[in-house]
C-alpha cells in the first residue's frame, strides 16, 4: 500500500493536480470576494451572506473539478496501457485503495483550504470593523463550521467516486467530464426549484445542505437578512451511504475489469 500510495503521488506530481487542489477554493473565494457586501447594513449579515454563497459557488465548480481528478486518476492508466503491468506487481486491491486514497486526501485539501478561507475573506473585507456603536457579526459558531465542512466533504466525495466508476467502467474520461458539466447545470437548476426536487439531484445537494437560507429583502434598501435552519442530518446521511456505495462500486468495476 505505502509504495502504490507513493507512486499515485508521483503521477499526482506529473499531472499537477495540485495545482487543481488550490485552484478551485482561490476560485471560490476570489468569486465570493467580488460577491462579498460592502454596505454598512449589509456588513451586520456579510458572514452569512458568504456562507450562503458559497454552497452555489460550489454547485457550480465542484462537480467539474471533483470530475476533472476523478477520470485523470484512472485515464492516465488508460493512456498508458498500464493496467495490466501494474495488477503483475501488486494487487488490485492496493491499486484502488491508493487512488481512493489519493482522491480523498486531494478533496480534503480542497475543502479545508475553502473553510480556512471564510476568515480571510472577513478580515480582507473588513467583516471585524466597528459599524458605529455595534460591530459586525464573528464567524459562525464552530459547530456550523464544522457541519459546512462535513457537507461539502460529503458531497465532493460522492461525486468523486460516481466520476471514478464512470471513467473505469468506460476507460473513457470524457463521459465523466460530460457527466460533470451536465451536473453542474442540473445542481444549479434544482435550487430554482421547489425544494424536494433538489433531494434527487445530488450534484446540487450543497445548497439543501446549508443551514444558511435568505430569511427577507428589502427592496428600498436592498438589503438582504438570512436565517439559519437546522442542520440537514437525514440529507447528509443519505449523501453519507451514496457516497459510500459509489466507494464500493467504483472498487468492484476495477476489482473486475478486464485488461
Amino acid at each position: 500500500m505505502g509504495k502504490a500510495l507513493h507512486a499515485e503521488l508521483q503521477k499526482a506530481r506529473r499531472r499537477h493536480d495540485l495545482l487543481i487542489c488550490l485552484a478551485v477554493p482561490v476560485v471560490v473565494y476570489l468569486w465570493a470576494g467580488a460577491e462579498a457586501p460592502t454596505g454598512a447594513d449589509e456588513l451586520a449579515n456579510a458572514y452569512s451572506a458568504l456562507f450562503y454563497g458559497v454552497p452555489i459557488i460550489n454547485t457550480i465548480l465542484m462537480p467539474l473539478a471533483m470530475a476533472i481528478l476523478a477520470s485523470r486518476l484512472w485515464d492516465v492508466e488508460v493512456k498508458g496501457c498500464t493496467p495490466k503491468l501494474l495488477y503483475t506487481l501488486q494487487s488490485r486491491r492496493s491499486l484502488f485503495a491508493a487512488k481512493a486514497a489519493l482522491g480523498l486526501a486531494e478533496i480534503f485539501l480542497i475543502v479545508t483550504l475553502e473553510a480556512a478561507g471564510a476568515p480571510l475573506i472577513g478580515h480582507l473585507q473588513h467583516y471585524f470593523v466597528a459599524q458605529g456603536a455595534r460591530r459586525a457579526p464573528p464567524p459562525p459558531a464552530a459547530g456550523q463550521a464544522a457541519y459546512l465542512w462535513g457537507c461539502t466533504f460529503a458531497v465532493d466525495c460522492m461525486i468523486f467516486f460516481s466520476e471514478l466508476l464512470l471513467t473505469v467502467l468506460l476507460a473513457n474520461p470524457l463521459p465523466a467530464l460530460c457527466v460533470g458539466i451536465l451536473g453542474t447545470l442540473l445542481g444549479l437548476f434544482s435550487a430554482f426549484m421547489p425544494a424536494w426536487i433538489g433531494y434527487f439531484v445530488p450534484w446540487g445537494d450543497f445548497i439543501p445542505l446549508n443551514t444558511y437560507r435568505i430569511a427577507d429583502w428589502d427592496q428600498a434598501s436592498k438589503v438582504v437578512t438570512y436565517m439559519i435552519v437546522p442542520f440537514q442530518w437525514p440529507l447528509l446521511v443519505a449523501t453519507v451511504v451514496l457516497a459510500g456505495i459509489l466507494f464500493f462500486a467504483a472498487w468492484y468495476a476495477m476489482r473486475n475489469k478486464e485488461v
